[in-house]
């Protein structure tokens, strides 16, 4: 299903295809799949502009923290979460 293809180089670039048989609605969610699987839609969007390390510090922090406090509602939740214990 992948296919390989030369660039002006004449290097070899893989890239992503998906052969269309009957339903090109399937194909092209098979297609969209496999994009976002392979991580070139993140790609892109990280090289589409320059953030300072400040700035990507602040964002990186912020989703760790989101990330803690989605844990600790589950933990509420599933009442595993003791107010006087330190994590």
């Amino acid at each position: 299903m992948n296919r390989k293809f030369r660039d002006s180089k004449n290097q070899v670039v893989p890239g992503l295809s998906v052969e269309v048989k009957d339903d090109f609605n399937r194909a092209l969610r098979t297609f969209s799949k496999k994009v976002q699987d392979s991580g070139m839609l993140r790609d892109l969007k990280d090289r589409a502009y320059h953030e300072h390390n400040c700035t990507e510090r602040k964002r990186k922090k912020k989703m760790a923290r989101k990330r803690w406090e989605k844990k600790v509602e589950g933990m509420i939740v599933a009442g595993l979460w003791q107010h006087n214990k330190k994590y």
